[in-house]
């Protein structure tokens, strides 16, 4: 299926300027959201994977649409997926690990709310070079939002977002999905934290990136993530204004971030981490 009126003249994410990946990216709900309507509370059969993660047919047909979209335009580009893990460039000699840009599609991020009938679940789509994040897709396919953000800032169905300045943790509104995704010393940061928030919200799964983005929320912590669960929403905040690192205060990576403080303001990032690393 096109996804364009006009072919892209590129094989490669690196070859795009900033408006036309985010108009691809933007593109990809074409393909994403009639699948997980025509799924949405009818009662997919639900798969316990080895993980203990659950996924149904929805997830692995969505992969397998934007799979199939993206290595058509970008056969230069590697894709990664949370169902079907990694796949090489297509074109020319390359491989996986000679690809500097990465796809990584998770189908539907927040399954258990999916199956549950909750519409908090969405569609997350990032795009990496050398694995640092630099654009992002989240697609929220009930609520009707879309963010994307590139390198030149973050938008909610077109219109431009920016954070809430907030910089003290007893003014912040914080979120995080489950106490459960936590390891213990997680948690017991969490914990730490929402003692000294404003407002603490539990579930949203990656709605809640958004709303950071959007000026809505002021924080998300977040612990044991997998790489799918992150790529796609780094630069979603970032393009808003947010500061995102992992709990030791380093850069996103592909290869070794599992966890994620994300806050609207420099001031409360830091109050953040200073937290943590206490």
């Amino acid at each position: 299926m096109a996804l364009t009126a006009k072919p892209l003249l590129a094989t490669s994410a690196g070859q795009l300027d900033t408006n036309e990946l985010a108009l691809f990216l933007a593109r990809l709900t074409v393909l994403s959201r009639p699948i997980i309507k025509s799924y949405f509370r009818a009662l997919p059969e639900v798969i316990t994977k080895a993980d203990s993660s659950p996924v149904t047919i929805a997830d692995r047909s969505v992969e397998q649409a934007l799979r199939g979209a993206i290595a058509a335009q970008f056969p230069d580009d590697s894709i990664v997926g949370e169902e079907f893990g990694l796949s090489e460039a297509v074109s020319g000699d390359k491989t996986a690990g000679d690809s500097p840009y990465k796809w990584v599609i998770d189908p539907i991020d927040g399954t258990k709310a999916f199956v549950s009938g909750k519409p908090t679940f969405g569609t997350l789509v990032g795009v990496t070079h050398n694995d640092r994040p630099i654009a992002g897709l989240i697609d929220m396919p009930v609520l009707d939002e879309t963010y994307i953000g590139t390198a030149d800032g973050s938008t909610l169905n077109g219109d431009k977002l920016s954070v809430r300045q907030v910089t003290t943790i007893a003014d912040a509104t914080i979120a995080t999905t489950s106490p459960e995704a936590f390891s213990p010393h997680g948690l017991a940061v969490f914990n730490k934290i929402s003692a000294q928030a404003n407002i603490t919200n539990y579930g949203g799964d990656c709605h809640n990136f958004g709303l950071l983005a959007a000026g809505y929320i002021d924080a998300v912590i977040e612990d044991s993530l997998a790489p799918h669960d992150i790529m796609g929403v780094v630069q979603v905040m970032r393009g808003a204004g947010a500061i995102v690192t992992d709990f030791d205060g380093n850069d996103i990576d592909l290869a070794t971030t599992s966890s994620l403080v994300c806050a609207g303001t420099a001031a409360l990032h830091h109050a953040i981490i200073a937290l943590i690393q206490n």
